[in-house]
């Protein structure tokens, strides 16, 4: 199955659009991030804050990444 997938990073202002294939919409969130990651490659590791660890367990990627949308492919807003 094919699933359209966004993501927003409010730091950078940016919106990543990708398009993947897989079976289950968890496994489409994993190749999604992985092609998110390839375009934009992730920022040097650092401490994080409390508030940036919350952020996290939020659904928030480390370098501000979050998934915004995820959809099968030609799915029509």
């Amino acid at each position: 199955m094919k699933w359209r997938l966004e993501f927003y990073s409010e730091r950078r202002r940016t919106l990543g659009c990708y398009t993947v294939e897989a079976p289950t919409p968890a496994a489409a969130l994993e190749l999604g991030r992985r092609a998110l990651f390839t375009e934009y490659p992730r920022t040097a590791p650092r401490a994080r804050s409390l508030f940036e660890q919350a952020q996290r367990i939020g659904g928030q990627d480390a370098d501000g990444w979050i998934l915004y949308r995820i959809a099968k492919d030609g799915y029509t807003r």
